[in-house]
This record gives C-alpha cells, sequence and structure tokens, in this order.
C-alpha cells in the first residue's frame, strides 16, 4: 500500500517527473522487446547450427566407418573415431552393431560393452534407415546415423553433443543487449529531461503569475514571449485576467442595481438557515406581502409565519431535501410549492414558494427562496376546477359532462321514439400493472384504453371516464325496434371488448435515459349494457343497472358482455 501511494505521488505530483518517467518507462518496454525477439531468433539460429553440426558430424562418421566395418577391422575404426573426438563440444562418439555392442566410441573404455539404456534401445529397434534425433534437449543434442552397405545395416553411428558454446553465445549477446539498452535509456531519459525542463519552465512562470493575481496583484501578467502553445497559453491567460478585470468593475456596478431589484420588486427573496428555520436575509418586499417589517420577520421562524398546516408540510419539505441535498442525491434541483402565509391583519395569504438549496462561503448548508403572493390565481383556479367538464389524464368527459350528455340523449329517445344504450366498462387485469409497474404506468395504460374505446364508436356517442380503470360509454339514436338496437349494442360493445383484450405494448419513458422501456401488458374488460328509451328511469338508475350487469359479466368469467333489462 505504501509502495503504491508512493509510486502514485511520484507520477502525479509533477509533469516533468511523469514525461521522464513516461519516455523512460516506453523506451524501456521498446527495447525490452525488441532485445527479446532478437534474441530469441539468435537462440533458435544457434540452436539450429548444433543440430546441424551433429548432424553432419554423425553422417561423416557413419561414411568414413563404413569401409572398416565392412574389413571388421576393429582398430581402424577406433582410429576413425578418435579422429572426431576433439570436435568441439563432443561428449561422445561411438559405432555400434545391430546388436548393441559398442565396437568403436571417442571413449575406449565402453568398447566391447553393450549399450542398454532406453533411447539406444529405441535407436536399436528403429526400422528407419535414415539419420534421425534421438535426444534434442536445453544442453544436449544426440543424433543416429545409420551404416549402411549394400542395402545391409552394419550398425548405427551415433553422436552426442553438449551446447555449451550455444549458451556462452546466448550469454555473450544478451550482456551486450543490456548494456545496449541501458544506454539507449540513459539517453532517452537525458532528452526527455532536457524536454520536460524546457516545457515546465512556462508552466512554473505561469504558476507564479496566478500565485501573484491570488495575493492581489491584479496587474501582474504572465507573457513570456515564447511562440509555441505554452505562450499561447500565457497570452490567452493575460486576456482571461483582462476579462476578469472588466467583469469584476462590472459586478461591483450591478450589486447596487441586484440590491435595488430585491428592496424593491414585489416577490419575497429571502435566504434560511434550514438547520435552525432562521432567516439570514429577507427583502423588503416582505411588508407589502405580511403586513411585518424586516425587524420583525428577522426574529421570528419561518414556521410562525406559516399557518399550521402548511408550516408542517414545510418542515417535512425541508427535512427530506435537505438530506437528500447533503447525501448529494438533490443536484441542482429547484423547487416550488404552495403554502399559506398568515398576514397581520390575521387573513391568509397563499404563496407560491420557489426554493434551492445551496452551500454558503463557509460550506455551511442555507436555502435560497422566491415567495410570490398567488391568492388571486389560486382563487381563479377554484373556479376553473369548479367548471372542468373533462378528465385531466385521458380527456375524456368526466361524470358532470356524462350527466348533461345523458339529460341530451333522454330527451332525443322520447322525440325521436329511439333506443339509446349505456355501456359500463372495467377493466379486469389493471391493479397488477400498477403494482408491479408503478401509476405512471398504469395511467398510460388508462390513456390507451380510452383511445381504443373512442376508436370502438361514433362521433355521435359519448365515452366517458367514471372513475380508477372505469368507463362509461353511451351509444345515442340507435334504432326504433329494440331487438336491431340491442344488435347494434352488441356489435359496438363486442367491439370494443375485443380491441380492450389485445395486448398493450405501453411506451415508458425512463429518468436520465434515452431509450423508452417497452412495457407489454394484457389486460381484458368487462362489460354491462342497458338499453333504454322512454321508460321514465333516471340516470343513476340506468347508471346502478349498467354496473350490475358489469359485475355479473365480471362473475361469469370476466372478459363478457352483460345485457340487463330494465
Amino acid at each position: 500500500m505504501k509502495l503504491g501511494r508512493y509510486i502514485s505521488v511520484l507520477w502525479r505530483g509533477s509533469i516533468r517527473r511523469q514525461l521522464i518517467l513516461g519516455f523512460t518507462l516506453a523506451s524501456l518496454a521498446l527495447m525490452l522487446s525488441f532485445g527479446y525477439l532478437i534474441l530469441e531468433q539468435q537462440r533458435k539460429a544457434l540452436y539450429r547450427s548444433s543440430e546441424e553440426r551433429a548432424s553432419s558430424l554423425a553422417h561423416a562418421l557413419a561414411i568414413s566407418g563404413t569401409s572398416w566395418a565392412l574389413a571388421n577391422d576393429l582398430v581402424g575404426l577406433q582410429e576413425v573415431v578418435q579422429g572426431f573426438a576433439k570436435t568441439q563440444d563432443l561428449r561422445r562418439a561411438c559405432f555400434l552393431n545391430t546388436h548393441g555392442e559398442v565396437l568403436a566410441s571417442s571413449n575406449p573404455d565402453e568398447v566391447g560393452f553393450f549399450m542398454t539404456d532406453k533411447v539406444s534401445r529405441d535407436m536399436l529397434a528403429s526400422i528407419s534407415r535414415d539419420q534421425f534425433v534421438l535426444v534434442n534437449q536445453k544442453n544436449l543434442i544426440v543424433i543416429a546415423h545409420p551404416v549402411m552397405a549394400d542395402g545391409r545395416l552394419l550398425g548405427w553411428a551415433r553422436v552426442e553433443m553438449s551446447r555449451d558454446t550455444v549458451k556462452a553465445n546466448l550469454a555473450t549477446l544478451t550482456q551486450l543487449w543490456v548494456e545496449f539498452i541501458l544506454v539507449a535509456v540513459l539517453a532517452v531519459s537525458l532528452i526527455a529531461y532536457a524536454l520536460a525542463r524546457r516545457l515546465t519552465r512556462g508552466l512554473n512562470h505561469l504558476m507564479q503569475v496566478a500565485a501573484a493575481v491570488e495575493h492581489g496583484l491584479g496587474k501582474r501578467r504572465s507573457d513570456i514571449g515564447r511562440a509555441d502553445e505554452i505562450g499561447v497559453l500565457a497570452r490567452h491567460l493575460d486576456r482571461m485576467l483582462d476579462a476578469l478585470e472588466r467583469q469584476k468593475k462590472l459586478i461591483h456596478e450591478s450589486e447596487a442595481k441586484y440590491r435595488f431589484l430585491a428592496d424593491n420588486i414585489s416577490d419575497v427573496i429571502w435566504i434560511l438557515d434550514p438547520n435552525t428555520g432562521r432567516w439570514i436575509y429577507v427583502s423588503p418586499s416582505i411588508t407589502r406581502l405580511l403586513g411585518y417589517s424586516v425587524e420583525e420577520v428577522m426574529q421570528q421562524t419561518m414556521e410562525k409565519t406559516l399557518t399550521p398546516r402548511s408550516g408542517a408540510d414545510v418542515r417535512g419539505w425541508i427535512r427530506e431535501r435537505s438530506e437528500l441535498f447533503l447525501s448529494g442525491k438533490d443536484g441542482e434541483h429547484i423547487y416550488q410549492d404552495e403554502a399559506e402565509y398568515c398576514h397581520r391583519d390575521g387573513s391568509t395569504v397563499w404563496c407560491e414558494v420557489t426554493t434551492h438549496f445551496a452551500r454558503n462561503d463557509s460550506n455551511e448548508m442555507i436555502l435560497l427562496g422566491v415567495t410570490r403572493n398567488i391568492t388571486e390565481r389560486k382563487r381563479a383556479e377554484e373556479q376553473i376546477r369548479n367548471l372542468a367538464f373533462y378528465d385531466a389524464l385521458t380527456q375524456l368527459p368526466n361524470r358532470r359532462l356524462l350527466q348533461d350528455r345523458f339529460s341530451l340523449v333522454i330527451s332525443a329517445c322520447k322525440r325521436n321514439n329511439r333506443y339509446a344504450a349505456v355501456m359500463f366498462i372495467d377493466l379486469d387485469n389493471f391493479k397488477p400493472l400498477n403494482d408491479e409497474h408503478g401509476h405512471n404506468v398504469g395511467d398510460i395504460l388508462l390513456v390507451e384504453v380510452a383511445h381504443r374505446i373512442v376508436s370502438c364508436v361514433r362521433e355521435v356517442d359519448t365515452v366517458s371516464r367514471f372513475g380508477g380503470d372505469e368507463f362509461v360509454v353511451m351509444l345515442s339514436e340507435l334504432d326504433a325496434d329494440k331487438a336491431t338496437s340491442v344488435a347494434q349494442a352488441s356489435v359496438v360493445a363486442e367491439k370494443i371488448r375485443q380491441s380492450l383484450g389485445e395486448v398493450y405494448r405501453l411506451t415508458v419513458m425512463q429518468e436520465g435515459r434515452l431509450e423508452p422501456r417497452i412495457v407489454e401488458h394484457h389486460c381484458t374488460a368487462s362489460i354491462g349494457v342497458v338499453l333504454f328509451n322512454d321508460h321514465g328511469v333516471t340516470q343513476e338508475d340506468l347508471i346502478r343497472l349498467a354496473d350490475g350487469a358489469m359485475y355479473r359479466a365480471k362473475a361469469a368469467g370476466r372478459n363478457q358482455v352483460y345485457f340487463a333489462d330494465i
């Protein structure tokens, strides 16, 4: 661990060291790789050469001893073998008959003995009449060559040679190559040192200028008259320092403007210590909002300025969001909430509160906020909410608009003596989707269900979201004949049932990802249908009958259509 930390400090502490170490290590790696390849080629060449020498020696011994073997002149044969005894790296040269008896050898003490080692047995048992290698090891090469005369095997010439010369040559080459690598790496390191020193000299000057500016010498500049990248960087740094000086001047000028705006805008700008709930700063517009002076508000906690309900909500928001901010999961998130404040005269003021967590110069968490009076907007929203006729999710008519349509259809039935039908639709397999994938995916399914139902009916018909996963369809202007009207309603109901029973492929956008997620879901529907004209039943009765018919369809196994009689 300490060695790794030391290497890390050595590497990261200086660009100069990084350049020198980088060049040195790169050149060392290249030279070692190249040297390994060269030495490996030399080793193979020397091993091949030693094998060729042994083969040539065995061939020469076999040729020279053939005539002596035919004449059965063992003395002459021994002289031939002794003629090869002084060959470099030779360990043994011998002449054996077909039974393994040593007829002649570079070691005279072996003459007359039989060779019974495994290598010799393999040689004698071989049916090959060509020269072959008996042993090819790192330190030894053994060659066997048959001695032939008129196609008849007289015996074997066997040569054993060491590879001492090969090893000595390889050791010499290795030493020379290591010396060359050291010299080359040293030369590269010196070149890298000279280059690094030249490069970092300019950087050191730039650091000195930066330190001087940091200590208040704002007029200090860094142009060192070089034409390379460091010189360009120095001139850019000078231009940046000039721009900072101009910006500093503009900041001083704009501070007065911002303070004027903060003191005079209708929105209240404030800074809060979320740990204590105490104000750090409140703009003077708080007086217009709540009737209190800045000094009076600064003496209170934030909760004292809120109604009890809003105070509890705000306290919970601050606690949860401060934990997210401290954990690093909050990021640069800006929150918008609504809260109810207490006015000095006893009334309440609804406000939109925009907040953002940050840290001050002391690295302490603070809460920045802007409070805007939205009392009038809240009143307008309440009126709009009361007048709304459409479901916010599916954009289908809601219950209130459905009631109005009911009245129109019943009147038309009485006037034209035609039948109409109301269908109550409930999804059979909706809750598992919410439980598994969440309500946002369930909402996507409900929107798709609404689209499918609308596509199955006429423009004159009404499709309404009754609540949750329940929908109501009202078919108007059917036939005057009841049987025909039942058939027409059956066709539409079956079309809706089949459409809703098809597999849903829901495209779900995922936060932080570009590619959406596809959720497949199978969801059927149970449909209850009631046919009516001028029977005098109320809207509530029709809905109740259709709802009951829907439950009968569920009881019959779901994914069915059930007609109820009035």
